[in-house]
């Protein structure tokens, strides 16, 4: 019996691959994207659509999905051959274009739909190795006092992280988010568990020593969470996300409803627009697709980002349960529940290709001129369950990025529903599972293609990575906001289990699986695995109960429910739940952070 799937079927992408070789694409893309640089470098063309000067250079006719002459309008340019249509590039409209021009804005478009498993190993080697994994850790700034920082602050903070980080040798990025208190650091790509693991130590020790010289400390969870305006910051990209975001929420009525029942849960002072909720924090995770194959990137997607691993890797980050300067009354983690009060976190089945799905293109091509995207990958991530569709570019599964601005014209499965922890124990262990669940993706596409069948027939690995059910997916995220590491998983077959349980089936799979695998040794498996166990069921029968303990001592670091940890730090502190009381919350904040500097500046 044949599964039914929305990925393309394996027929599909050999018919396509036979009739466009994914040689010609590659050269094309490239031919595309250098003149597209030349262009913009030209202030007489740089707001211009010269196809023809486009077509001669790249070699074949250069298309426009939308008519050339409307310039302040969206479009796709795209080359067609063998009745198959290939996208090059797209561009928003000038409305989220921030005043730039034309050939600056062009979004290159580097997956291939012409390469599926049958070609795969003409691209890249002939095995299966690990692919580097980064990641981008976003997290929140404040006063001790509980007071804002200024714009100068801001500045004064990411100067000194600069500095602390090429001192300590790690990625001295640091960039800002939407809301102009939240800032994001990048973990560099690597290889492993115990490399990664360095990474994050490294940030962290970056961080602390950059709020000992700057006087602003950090909010490491997976929501901002004190008393706070959540003032968005004033650049022009973030001001058009915004007013998107309340556009297509004031469409659906049941969206202001969701956003005044959280105003009333959090006691907000002012009427917060949806943006400001939206407070979430986290970790985003990229992995590298082999080849640029866009269909190894939607089976990634459909698989690995939507099983009972994406859950059980989700759970065991999540520990935050403060909003606005309340601890929640029901929830250790509020991440889910945040980012539920706008459409554009609702949950997508899989990502829209313009080659690769029925009805692609017009489908993506719509989206993009609806008004409702601001950038061209984000038409991908298409919610057609709503009316009109809109974008859910922060649903809480992940998107495949076919647009990273590099010479080697990356593309990424990028994991967008793992919250931000301080244990960079935790944190690497989720990492290098990833890495390692992304590898025996892989290794069956290459197999097997895009055939569900196989893995379906297979329990274990169908029980560990593949698709949960819409509805069990949602639950699993209820299940963990209110319980963290205490809840119990569901996987796809329907066995229940507790998270110690499913990483030690884990483990052993992942003997079997990634066996033959260059790069993988036993001892690298059983780092990662044998360190989920730890930390969940330690041998000792003791855990953390303090933010201390969890933080900095020896024998139960990163031990315990990081949700209760936090819940119970609060009621020590005073607190009672569901009451507005910033100053108790603001408390167990200067704790968390006290606990990092004690364990990455005092003890070092």
């Amino acid at each position: 019996m044949e599964l039914e799937s929305p990925l393309p079927s394996n027929d599909e992408l050999v018919q396509l691959g036979e009739a466009i070789n994914w040689r010609v694409i590659e050269d094309h893309r490239l031919r595309f994207n250098q003149i597209v640089n030349q262009l913009a470098g030209d202030a007489s063309l740089a707001d211009t659509l010269p196809l023809d000067q486009i077509s001669e250079f790249v070699g074949a006719s250069v298309k426009s999905y939308f008519p050339q002459a409307e310039l302040a309008s969206p479009n796709i340019l795209y080359i067609e051959a063998q009745g198959y249509a290939y996208v090059l590039g797209s561009y928003v409209s000038a409305r989220y274009r921030k005043g730039e021009a034309i050939m600056k804005s062009m979004t290159p478009y580097n997956l291939n739909p012409a390469i599926n498993h049958t070609n795969l190993t003409e691209t890249d080697t002939p095995t299966t190795r690990l692919r580097a994994l980064g990641a981008e850790i976003e997290l929140g700034l404040l006063h001790a006092d509980g007071s804002s920082p200024t714009d100068e602050d801001m500045r004064a903070f990411e100067q000194h992280y600069q500095t602390n980080a090429r001192r300590l040798g790690i990625t001295p990025h640091v960039d800002h988010e939407a809301c102009r208190y939240q800032v994001e650091t990048h973990v560099a790509p690597s290889v492993g568990y115990l490399e990664t693991r360095q990474s994050l130590d490294g940030i962290l020790q970056a961080l602390v020593a950059s709020s000992e010289s700057s006087g602003v400390i950090t909010a490491l969870l997976p929501t901002y969470p004190t008393e706070s305006d959540f003032a968005m910051s004033n650049d022009p990209k973030v001001q058009t996300a915004v007013d998107l975001m309340l556009h297509v929420n004031s469409l659906y009525p049941e969206y202001p409803k969701r956003l005044a029942e959280a105003h009333t849960r959090y006691h907000c002072p002012v009427p917060y627009h949806h943006v400001e909720m939206f407070r979430l924090q986290g970790c985003h995770i990229h992995l590298d697709i082999a080849g640029r194959s866009e269909a190894l990137g939607l089976f990634a997607f459909y698989t690995m980002l939507r099983s009972a691993s994406a859950s059980a890797n989700a759970a065991v980050l999540k520990g935050g349960p403060f909003a606005n300067g309340v601890c929640d009354t029901d929830r250790l983690c509020l991440r889910e529940y945040l980012r539920h009060t706008t459409i554009t976190g609702n949950y997508i089945h899989i990502p829209t290709s313009p080659h690769l799905s029925p009805n692609g293109m017009d489908h993506y091509a719509a989206l993009l001129n609806s008004g409702f995207v601001n950038a061209p990958a984000r038409a991908m991530l298409i919610d057609y369950d709503m009316n009109p569709p809109i974008s859910a570019m922060h649903n809480p599964i992940g998107r495949v990025r076919p647009d990273l601005r590099n010479s080697k014209r990356i593309c990424t499965v990028e994991s967008t529903g793992m919250p931000a922890n301080i244990s960079s124990a935790r944190t690497a262990a989720v990492l290098t599972d990833f890495e390692f669940s992304h590898t025996a993706m892989e290794l069956y596409f290459r197999k097997h293609g895009t055939n569900l069948e196989p893995m379906y027939e297979d329990k274990t690995m169908w029980s560990l990575l593949g698709p949960l059910p819409h509805t069990m997916y949602l639950d699993m995220h209820e299940q963990s906001d209110r319980f963290c590491t205490d809840m119990t998983l569901k996987t796809a077959t329907g066995e229940e289990m507790s998270l110690a349980e499913f990483y030690d089936r884990k483990r052993v799979y992942m003997h079997k699986a990634l066996f033959d695998v260059p790069g993988i040794s036993p001892r690298n498996i059983d780092d990662v695995y044998m360190s989920f166990i730890r930390m969940l069921e330690p041998a000792s029968g003791r855990v953390a109960h303090t933010i201390e303990q969890y933080m900095v001592d020896p024998k139960l670091r990163s031990t315990g429910n990081w949700g209760q940890i936090l819940r119970d730090a609060f009621l020590e502190e005073g607190g009672v739940m569901g009451k507005f009381q910033p100053n108790e919350v603001l408390r167990v904040v200067n704790r968390v952070h006290n606990a990092l500097r004690e364990r990455y500046l005092v003890a070092s």
